[in-house]
């Protein structure tokens, strides 16, 4: 969580939980986009997904061009790394699991409206829904969880410039 995606401390922190169901983002559908980057849109939140296919270097390094983009540009962040289905389909019944590293450009939790029924970070976005009030706990509904994630996502517009320019960022690199 980066500063103003409900990051809790202004330094790195990290989360490591092992749940024994399978999370939403391991499973779902993504749209290539370029090199190991692949697009998540049929999603509460729109992100980035990255694959870990053989070098962990480049991974890293496109990760970090991304991360340094919204930096650039003070858009707030969440971000994972899981296992999961590979992104591109593949002819095993049960495939091999993959390294999925996922990127949430967020809108800033500052400018979120104060009615939202729990706060989106990392762990929400990724479908594990946190909530620390057990009347709220008893009484939402999947469509109330969407709607919350959805309000914290940034406009289809905004998202899609950036799309555009992080693969003309990764082209330029590549050239």
């Amino acid at each position: 969580n980066s500063l103003r995606a409900f990051a809790s401390m202004n330094h790195l922190h990290l989360h490591a939980y092992n749940c024994s169901s399978a999370l939403p983002i391991e499973s779902v559908t993504v749209d290539h986009l370029i090199e190991d980057c692949y697009i998540l849109r049929n999603y509460p939140v729109p992100g980035f997904v990255f694959q870990l296919q053989t070098d962990t270097i480049k991974l890293a390094e496109n990760i970090f061009k991304l991360v340094t983009l919204l930096q650039e540009r003070d858009i707030p962040h969440n971000m994972m790394m899981t296992y999961g289905d590979p992104c591109t389909p593949t002819d095993k019944e049960v495939p091999e699991p993959v390294i999925r590293v996922c990127v949430w450009p967020v809108t800033p939790s500052d400018e979120l409206p104060d009615d939202l029924l729990f706060r989106p970070a990392v762990c929400e976005l990724s479908g594990h829904i946190l909530l620390h009030n057990e009347e709220l706990y008893r009484t939402i509904t999947e469509t109330q969880i969407i709607d919350t994630l959805k309000r914290t996502a940034l406009c289809h517009n905004e998202f899609e410039e950036l799309v555009n320019s992080f693969k003309r960022h990764i082209l330029v690199v590549i050239s």
